[in-house]
C-alpha cells in the first residue's frame, strides 16, 4: 500500500511541474513563459533528467534503467549532444564512451565489454566513420581493424 501511494504521489508532483512543448517546439511552463529547470520525463521504463535554458534542452542530461541506476549521461547544448557521453551497464560499469559535436558523432569512441575491457575503438568526424577502426577480442589481442575516409 505504501507502495501505491508512493508512486501516485510521484506521479502527481510529476504532473503538477509538467512541462509542454509550444510550437517552435520550446519548453514553457503553465502560464506560457519559456522554461527553464530540469524537465523528468518516463518513456519505455527509461527515465530522463535535463537541464532546460530558456526553453531549450541545454546542459546535463542522464537516463536511467528502470533500477534507478544511471545508464547514459553527458551534455546538451541547443537541443543537440555535444562533448562526451558515457553509457553505463546494470552493474555500473562503463561500456562506452563517445562524443559529439552538434549533435553529431565526432572524435574517438571507445565500447567497453561487459568486464570493463577495451573491445572496440571508432573515429568519427562530423558524424562520418574516419581513421582506423580497431576491436579486440577477449584476451586482448587486435581481432581486426579497418579504415574509413572522409567523402
Amino acid at each position: 500500500m505504501k507502495t501505491l501511494i508512493t508512486t501516485c504521489f510521484f506521479f502527481l508532483v510529476l504532473a503538477a511541474n509538467a512541462q509542454s512543448l509550444n510550437e517552435k517546439g520550446l519548453y514553457i511552463d503553465s502560464e506560457g513563459n519559456l522554461f527553464s529547470g530540469v524537465i523528468t520525463s518516463l518513456n519505455n521504463n527509461v527515465k530522463s533528467e535535463m537541464d532546460v535554458k530558456d526553453g531549450i534542452i541545454s546542459g546535463k542530461a542522464v537516463y536511467f534503467f528502470a533500477s534507478g541506476k544511471i545508464m547514459e549521461s553527458g551534455m546538451m547544448a541547443n537541443g543537440n549532444k555535444d562533448g562526451q557521453w558515457t553509457r553505463y551497464n546494470e552493474n555500473g560499469i562503463t561500456s562506452a564512451i563517445g562524443f559529439y559535436s552538434a549533435g553529431k558523432k565526432s572524435g574517438t569512441w571507445i565500447v567497453y565489454d561487459e568486464a570493463g575491457k577495451k573491445r572496440m575503438e571508432m573515429n568519427y568526424s562530423n558524424g562520418e566513420k574516419t581513421g582506423t577502426w580497431t576491436s579486440w577480442d577477449e584476451a586482448g589481442a587486435v581481432a581486426s581493424t579497418k579504415s574509413y575516409g572522409l567523402n
